[in-house]
């Protein structure tokens, strides 16, 4: 691309007009095959590109170049992903009826089998006219092009030719199934015969992954099973030789990402049950767990070991049961293209018990996923007053009861493992034991869909105590039932490798104690406090959590700038502590999650004049800019080496979000930057949260640390904030002992302004439900 743009430099249309033409359509060729940036603007670049080169490359006068650039454009136009899809394919099929006026069988053959071949490729994905009809012509196509495009001569293109016959074969709908299925297999297995992995590994993959399609049409699981796993390991063969960085893997897992689904399924149907947790687990968080597992200590990238790192990469169904013991189970739920499972995971069952849901509980759960996140998006107030019915509603989607009859009644902690979109939510807060499953309400119909009064939405926290909807608020939610603590893990190979590198992730009483008498082990903190100087309770936060550590290392307000935050002696006590603690404001983007930063001093100011064009300032919401240069962002954290540390916690607003958007689940977040950069426990948000609710949250949480791990203190913290009244959270801080005393009277004045001593003020799910526990 480069070297084209600089070739139209000199070659431009005016002076050599031809040149300028055959350059711009070797310019479109680069963007179309381009794999960094935006795949769809790329494409956009390209059909402009070739667009522009037949304003010279006319029929009349360069015949040959102008059903050469047909062709192209009709390339582009068949895999665009802007515009209508039909009519981006209708397109196509003009581009290439129109090159083939010129590239006839008998003056250019092997261009006229390249067009007939890309012809029957636009029929066989057509979406207007009669499906029945354009699979016909698609195989006409396909069959007149392998009269040119023969083994012998032109292996390569005879394979791909192939390929395709065999795919439009398995969609036919005139002649018997049966018979269509075994053409449709015979003519991938020929593919096969030249697209092998040691010569053509990409395309290799993509025909076996079309020949698995047909066996599993045909209902030979055994055979789709077999090749599937050819497949598989030939993508991932294919990650091994990507250099390049990690947006070119992460495509390459969304490309694939339907390759593992239908091995998971096919697994299935042959009772495979393992092996289908196995190839889950294969298709997570792959880029985070390479990463991972190539930064063990005094073991650099190019010397890691081959075989160590399959061995990673790889977990097996007996390791995923050996990370819980008798009394935790894990719940991995993952979403089909019918259905969605939950995989239920202990030590005593030999194999995962499997609960299926409904076509029609899919459709459902997609239905309310995107309910809730363009509410959260576009309208908080509502957002926060349907919080409690929306969860109940998930429940009842999920069927969250029905799972929890196969956990054993010994379990005391549970582990989560998301997929896709269902890490955004707080599974943990999840109501229980309120409805029978089997009567479910269907969508739209719960009290949640009325129009809201302008008065319920403009409502203020701490206003909200008088609402009369008690859904989700007062029952048991899932935290209750699991008194050990509900936790998260992006995968369970994540949770492994966390686990390897903690062994003993929750020290004695006295270890956690740090150095409150004289003979007890200390723990290090490191914090940043209030950069933005906008959070009044921050302060109270971390001047409290403070006391219970040594060495402790506070950089507060104002001096907490990125460029103090990297130099010594900062950084040295970041890099060595063991517990680090941001109490601050956070930024997703949603639009660009590796984007997403820990704000820090400085970095917040009214938009700029480049707004617009500045690749470093992100508009805010309230009409100011981030700057992200002067924020901790996500590839700044995923370039620290945390060896020392066993928590961190993201005491701010939306700092556990992931790419919504993501199809192979890479859980790409702040959180998944802190794992790889070192520590085995994170604890962060998933949503705005209220600065004086998670300022006592935060010290009762570090409070329970004394005596509990991570994810039950985390889970009782939240079950006290919630259930405390007025009454009892004043007293609580008049009692602490490492609340200072000016503190704990702005605490009490907070309190008694806003709700009388019998009221629970953080009752409500968004007070007390906001913060989750991840890893080990």
């Amino acid at each position: 691309i480069s070297c084209y743009t600089q070739a139209l430099q000199e070659h431009t249309r005016d002076r050599f007009p031809m040149k300028w033409a055959m350059t711009q359509n070797n310019l479109g060729n680069a963007y179309r095959n381009r794999i960094r940036g935006e795949r769809a603007e790329n494409l956009e670049i390209a059909i402009s590109c070739y667009t522009q080169a037949l304003q010279e490359y006319t029929r009349d006068r360069f015949p040959i170049e102008w059903a050469g650039t047909q062709n192209n454009l009709g390339n582009a136009y068949s895999v665009r992903i802007r515009g209508e899809r039909a009519e981006n394919l209708e397109l196509a099929i003009s581009c290439y009826t129109q090159a083939l006026q010129e590239r006839t069988r008998d003056r250019f053959p092997i261009d006229w089998a390249m067009t007939q071949n890309n012809l029957g490729a636009a029929y066989r994905n057509r979406i207007r006219g009669e499906r029945a009809e354009n699979l016909e012509i698609a195989i006409s196509c396909y069959t007149q092009a392998l009269q040119e495009r023969t083994r012998d001569r032109f292996p390569i293109d005879w394979a791909t030719t192939q390929k395709n016959l065999g795919a439009a074969y398995r969609n036919r709908i005139r002649g018997e199934r049966a018979e269509n299925l075994e053409i449709a297999i015979s003519c991938c297995t020929n593919a096969l015969q030249v697209r092998t992995r040691n010569a053509l590994p990409q395309n290799h993959a993509e025909t076996a992954f079309n020949l698995g399609l047909a066996y599993i049409d045909a209902e030979q699981y055994a055979d789709a099973y077999n090749i599937f796993q050819s497949a598989i390991d030939t993508v991932e063969f294919l990650r091994g030789e990507i250099v390049c960085g990690d947006e070119i893997k992460q495509k390459l897992a969304e490309e694939w990402n339907e390759l593992y689904r239908r091995m998971v399924e096919v697994c299935l149907e042959l009772e495979y049950y393992d092996q289908a947790v196995e190839y889950i687990e294969r298709s997570k968080t792959r880029n985070l767990v390479e990463l991972i597992a190539s930064q063990k200590p005094f073991q650099p990238l190019h010397e890691l070991d081959q075989k160590i790192a399959e061995e990673l990469e790889h977990i097996r169904f007996a390791e995923i049961q050996a990370l819980v013991d008798d009394c935790t189970a894990i719940v991995q739920w993952y979403i089909f293209d019918n259905c969605f499972r939950a995989f239920i995971i202990t030590r005593d069952n030999q194999h995962p018990i499997i609960w299926k849901s409904s076509q029609q509980d899919l459709e459902d759960l997609n239905k309310w996923s995107d309910e809730y996140l363009e509410t959260y998006a576009t309208d908080k107030p509502r957002w926060r007053y349907q919080l409690a019915a929306k969860l109940s509603e998930l429940a009842e989607i999920l069927h969250i009861n029905d799972i929890l009859d196969f956990i054993p009644s010994s379990c005391q902690a549970l582990i989560l493992v998301p997929h896709r979109y269902l890490h955004l939510l707080p599974l943990h807060a999840l109501p229980i034991g309120e409805k029978p499953t089997q009567n479910l309400t269907p969508l739209g119909n719960g009290d949640n869909s009325k129009p809201l009064s302008l008065q319920e939405r403009g409502l203020e926290r701490g206003s909200t105590d008088q609402v009369k909807s008690k859904i989700g608020e007062e029952g048991n939610c899932l935290l209750d039932k699991f008194p050990g603590g509900v936790r998260y893990a992006p995968s369970c190979q994540l949770l492994k490798l966390a686990k390897s590198r903690n062994p003993t992730p929750n020290p004695s009483p006295q270890a956690r104690r740090g150095t409150r008498t004289g003979g007890e082990e200390s723990r290090s903190l490191f914090a940043i406090q209030d950069p933005n100087e906008n959070l009044l309770y921050t302060n109270i936060e971390v001047e409290t959590i403070e006391r219970d550590f040594q060495p402790t290392t506070v950089i507060e307000k104002r001096n907490a700038t990125k460029q103090a935050l990297f130099q010594t002696p900062a950084f040295e006590s970041l890099s060595q502590a063991q517990v680090i603690h941001f109490s601050c404001h956070g930024y997703f983007d949603r639009n660009s999650p590796v984007d997403s930063a820990i704000a820090l001093a400085d970095c917040i100011s009214p938009i700029p004049a480049d707004a617009d064009s500045s690749k470093r300032c992100r508009k805010l919401a309230n009409g100011d800019a981030i700057d992200l240069e002067k924020c901790l962002t996500l590839p700044d954290i995923f370039n620290l080496n945390l060896p020392e540390c066993r928590l961190v916690t993201l005491s701010a607003c939306e700092t556990g979000l992931s790419d919504p958007f993501s199809t192979s689940d890479e859980y790409i977040g702040l959180p998944s930057g802190f794992l790889k950069a070192g520590s085995s426990s994170i604890v962060s948000s998933l949503w705005s949260v209220d600065d004086f609710a998670t300022a006592l949250l935060m010290i009762r949480f570090y409070d329970n640390q004394h005596s509990l791990a991570i994810a039950q203190a985390l889970c009782q913290a939240q079950r006290w904030l919630r259930n405390s009244t007025q009454a009892e959270l004043i007293e609580w801080a008049q009692n602490h002992l490492n609340i200072h005393e000016e503190h704990k009277q702005t605490i009490q004045q907070r309190l008694q302004t806003w709700y009388f001593p019998e009221h629970k003020p953080f009752r409500k799910p968004e007070a007390w439900a906001g913060f989750c526990a991840i890893g080990q």
